[in-house]
């Protein structure tokens, strides 16, 4: 999987988007959400901050900070390659599950940060997966709303944005309602 495209810019957001090739599932089973999630723990470091994440079926969005040169690159390639090997030999497949190259933009303003945060949590409900989007357990969400203790997000990103979590919460489901916020995002060619 080519995620060099990420380049050297430090202290900087990338919204990032890959999805399965030949529109298979990537994730069968719970099992597969939390191999994947182990995975990318596992490699995750201080060269990048989690801020938003979301794995759907078929594909799978991330917010994330770049704290070191092409680190968002190497931590996903290093993850992607782990996976595909577990994903292979469990469903007896062989080659590529991800498309290549990773698809991704540098978030422009505070204002699209903000709103990719809330796209990707909103991509569950949108894809009617589920009612709301805390029932979704493949993403950060329940972090942002304090429902849950888990490691893959920046208290920091909550404290600044966030504020208060219901208030997120109801932006959150507002945007999952709506296909305004997603045909913008699809207007930047992050979204296939």
């Amino acid at each position: 999987m080519r995620t060099k495209m990420i380049h050297r810019s430090l202290n900087t957001y990338f919204h990032i988007v890959n999805h399965s090739i030949d529109s298979r599932k990537l994730f069968y089973d719970p099992g597969d959400y939390k191999t994947y999630l182990y995975l990318f723990k596992k490699e995750l470091d201080y060269k990048v901050t989690v801020i938003a994440y979301c794995l759907m079926p078929n594909h799978f969005h991330f917010l994330l900070r770049q704290n070191a040169p092409e680190a968002i690159s190497s931590l996903l390639e290093r993850t992607h390659k782990r996976y595909a090997r577990y994903y292979n030999k469990k469903y007896n497949f062989k080659g590529r599950i991800f498309r290549s190259p990773l698809h991704h933009i540098e978030t422009p303003t505070e204002n699209y940060l903000f709103n990719a945060c809330a796209y990707i949590h909103a991509n569950p409900v949108q894809a009617g997966l589920v009612g709301f989007p805390e029932e979704w357990e493949y993403s950060n969400f329940r972090e942002y709303i304090r429902m849950r203790k888990g490691k893959l997000y920046s208290e920091q990103f909550l404290m600044d944005y966030i504020v208060n979590p219901e208030k997120y919460r109801l932006k959150v489901i507002d945007i999952a309602r709506k296909k305004s916020m997603q045909r913008a995002f699809e207007k930047d060619s992050i979204l296939f």
